[in-house]
């Protein structure tokens, strides 16, 4: 992909200079990008400045010229139209690439260095059957998919926090990938989560980006007060009445084996499941679950403006994009999350803190 992007590139800056130029700067483009791509599947602390004036820049080059290649038939498109009339197919195409590759890198900036700083608060009410009165009300912050590390690092973790904790929820749960990858970011991440504030405490539950070595980061994690749920469950108490918090392992990734925890965590009172994956919802909706709070596509992550809930890179894979939905009794909010994976990118998939409250169903 990196190499066909490129190809691109080139072809739209001979334009403007000799091919072996326009060559040579998109063969350094890619031979750049490559690593910084590598580097991201081993996210580790490095000076802040290499993030910002190497890997930001590169991202967005690669961005734009994804743009380009993207939008490359209909360029040719234009292009055969124009040379209809003028001729010079090959250079009318090439002019129009070079306008794509110009509306590539304004997409590429409002998607690196805008959208993914202005964070929204997502309210949804929820009815649960035989939800007791005394939680009639409750509310639940849910964050997911921090994946703090070198694009989001602490700092921006604990703005979140701080708007999060403006919500005053009485429950507060982070519904994994806390971090990028590696276990570099395990500290920063833990010390994010600390600064979570909830009546009622603060619930993690673990991600497939949180698996280099989830025991270390769990235990990081609650020596800081929360609590990491991993097959386990909380029951919360207003007065006699019960609500039981439970969350699934990040390992777990079957539907058999997800429904088999809600099965042993249930106690009649009504369930809320943190569970990363969405691909569990029939199997923990069977089993008695009432509401899942789970992430993991980010909501596609990038989309189409205007279309996003249906055109967006999950979708195109399969997968539930962001929002809720509904089995039976049993509801699932799938959060779009707030860090991002690959590139640093969300167009028209804004992150995002759900504020959820239950009520009588």
């Amino acid at each position: 992909m990196l190499a066909c992007v490129n190809a691109v590139l080139a072809v739209a800056l001979s334009r403007f200079m000799h091919a072996w130029l326009a060559a040579a700067i998109a063969g350094l483009c890619y031979v750049a990008t490559v690593p910084r791509f590598i580097a991201q599947m081993r996210d580790r602390p490095r000076p802040r400045w290499i993030t910002l004036l190497i890997d930001l820049p590169l991202f967005a080059q690669f961005g734009a010229s994804l743009f380009a290649t993207l939008a490359s038939p209909l360029c040719f498109v234009v292009a055969l139209a124009v040379a209809v009339v003028r001729g010079g197919l090959f250079e009318s195409w090439r002019a129009s690439l070079c306008v794509a590759y110009g509306v590539g890198v304004v997409v590429a900036f409002w998607a690196i260095w805008i959208e993914r700083r202005f964070v929204r608060v997502r309210r949804l009410d929820v009815q649960i059957t035989d939800l007791p009165a005394e939680f009639d009300g409750y509310t639940i912050a849910q964050l997911s998919d921090l994946h703090v590390g070198s694009f989001d690092p602490k700092k921006r973790a604990l703005q979140w926090a701080a708007l999060s904790n403006s919500l005053n929820p009485d429950l507060t749960v982070v519904t994994g990938d806390l971090v990028t990858s590696g276990t570099g970011f395990y500290a920063d991440v833990a010390d994010a989560i600390a600064a979570l504030r909830a009546k009622d405490g603060v619930f993690v539950s673990m991600g497939n980006h949180d698996q280099a070595h989830n025991d270390e980061l769990s235990r990081l994690v609650e020596a800081r007060g929360p609590t990491v749920l991993r097959n386990t469950a909380h029951i919360v108490r207003r007065g006699d009445a019960q609500l039981v918090v439970a969350g699934l392992d990040g390992r777990i990734a079957s539907s058999a084996d997800a429904a088999k925890v809600v099965r042993s965590c249930s106690t009649g009172a009504p369930l809320v499941l943190l569970s990363h994956y969405p691909w569990t919802f029939q199997a923990v909706a069977a089993a008695g679950a009432d509401l899942v709070l789970t992430g993991h596509t980010h909501g596609g992550q990038l989309a189409i403006p205007f279309l996003s809930r249906r055109c967006n890179l999950a979708r195109l894979t399969g997968q539930l994009s962001r929002g809720l939905y509904y089995s039976g009794k049993t509801a699932m909010y799938v959060n779009a999350g707030l860090g991002t994976t690959g590139p640093p990118m969300r167009l028209a998939v804004p992150p995002e803190i759900a504020l959820v409250t239950l009520r009588r169903g």
